[in-house]
C-alpha cells in the first residue's frame, strides 16, 4: 500500500463514528462517504444508508420460525446477497439472529442520531 493511500485510510478511518457493536460485529457510520461500515461474519461491507436499509428489510423478511421447524438442509442456512455488493453472506440460523441484533441496533442509533441533528441544528454535543 502507497503512503497516499495509507494517509487516506487514515482520514476515512478517523471519519468512522461507531454506530453500534455486538460480540460478533460492529456497525460504523463514515462521515465523509456517507456510507454504513458493517463488519460482521470476518467481512467489512460498505452500504450507502437506503442500501443498508433495504439490507436490514431483507433480513427482518426471512422467517425464524419456518426455519425452526423446517427440517431440510436447505433450511439449514441462507445465502444472502447484499444490495449494490459482491458481498455474500452465508448464514446459519444463530448467524441471522446475530445480524439482525446488529442491525437494529445499528438502525436505531442511525434513527437517534437523526433525532438529535434535527432537533439540536447545528449545535455541538459535548
Amino acid at each position: 500500500m502507497s503512503q497516499a493511500e495509507m494517509e487516506c485510510q487514515h482520514v476515512i478511518e478517523s471519519a468512522k463514528v461507531e454506530l453500534f457493536r455486538t460480540s460478533k460485529g460492529s456497525a460504523h457510520q463514515c462521515n465523509l462517504t456517507n456510507r454504513i461500515f458493517l463488519e460482521f461474519g470476518g467481512l467489512t461491507t460498505a452500504f450507502k444508508v437506503h442500501n443498508f436499509i433495504n439490507f436490514k428489510r431483507l433480513i427482518d423478511g426471512i422467517n425464524i420460525i419456518d426455519k425452526l421447524y423446517d427440517l431440510s438442509d436447505e433450511a439449514d442456512f441462507d445465502i444472502i446477497q447484499a444490495p449494490n455488493s459482491n458481498q455474500t453472506f452465508t448464514l446459519h440460523l444463530c448467524d441471522l439472529l446475530h445480524l439482525r441484533e446488529l442491525l437494529s441496533g445499528a438502525k436505531f442509533a442511525l434513527y437517534v442520531n437523526s433525532v438529535l441533528n434535527e432537533v439540536l441544528g447545528e449545535y455541538e454535543v459535548i
